[in-house]
């Protein structure tokens, strides 16, 4: 299995996307704004659309697109402030309408479900080239602002009394989930893509006692299920991001059964 090129690329982009995913996605499910990650998953659906129809790298499109609508979303949640639902409806009404109207001016479809649901053998150099360029930065930005991100998503008025600037802060938390979802649909998918910012931290915060514990146990389950969910969907030929998801989905329930009967 090593053996081809296509698969080492695959792992290694895997292996990647695994890590940085669950570390900002738990930050989007403590801040109860996980939604946020099937709205830009739209975006980056738009973004591919435009790289295929203008004849760029789609990754391109797709983290440009992506990012303009991440900002444009911090915007929007402050124009109905309370009322954050509204501004994910609008922006992913907005990239579902326009992905709508550019994709019927595409003639192959082969390379769009490549991006809607993930292709292990779709991963090429210029890619894996990305998505190291992108996810060196996210993580360094991660690290750099763990504790004021953690203190934004549990109170952000007081973390603004307290002299953090709580407006740049969300927009880098934004614009951080837009780098993630974008490098990761060659892998996992438009469609998918969300599950695997939320799924790890779903699973990991039944089994964890802090925030510490959390990042380390999300990140062991999503590097487990992106794995096996690549070999699985070499040997079975299926598509990767379902693979990953539905490895992501059993292990859910299985630590739901489990944790029941110990209570």
């Amino acid at each position: 299995m090593l053996k081809y090129t296509f698969m080492q690329r695959a792992f290694i982009a895997g292996i990647i996307i695994s890590i940085i995913a669950p570390l900002i996605g738990n930050y989007i499910i403590l801040k109860r704004f996980s939604q946020i990650g099937d709205t830009l998953s739209h975006s980056a659906i738009l973004g591919v659309a435009l790289g295929l129809l203008l004849g760029i790298n789609p990754l391109f499109g797709a983290l440009a697109v992506t990012i303009f609508f991440a900002l444009a979303l911090e915007r929007l949640r402050r124009c109905f402030k309370g009322f954050a639902e509204i501004s994910l409806s609008i922006i992913t009404m907005t990239s579902l309408a326009f992905s709508a109207i550019v994709f019927s001016r595409i003639k192959s479809s082969a390379s769009v479900m490549n991006y809607l649901f993930g292709s292990i053998i779709a991963i090429s150099k210029m890619d894996l080239i990305l998505i190291l360029m992108v996810a060196i930065p996210t993580l360094t930005l991660i690290l750099l602002f763990r504790k004021e991100l953690l203190y934004i998503c549990f109170d952000e008025d007081s973390a603004l009394v307290s002299g953090i600037n709580v407006k740049f802060l969300n927009l880098i938390l934004n614009v951080l989930v837009a780098l993630v979802i974008g490098i990761s649909l060659r892998i996992v998918g438009g469609f998918l893509i969300s599950a695997l910012l939320v799924m790890p931290g779903a699973v990991a915060m039944k089994i964890s006692s802090n925030f510490s514990n959390l990042q380390r146990y999300s990140i062991l389950v999503s590097l487990f299920s992106v794995v096996l969910g690549i070999i699985a969907s070499f040997y079975l030929n299926i598509s990767p991001g379902g693979s990953i998801v539905s490895i992501l989905i059993f292990i859910y329930l299985m630590v739901e059964v489990l944790k029941g009967r110990v209570r």
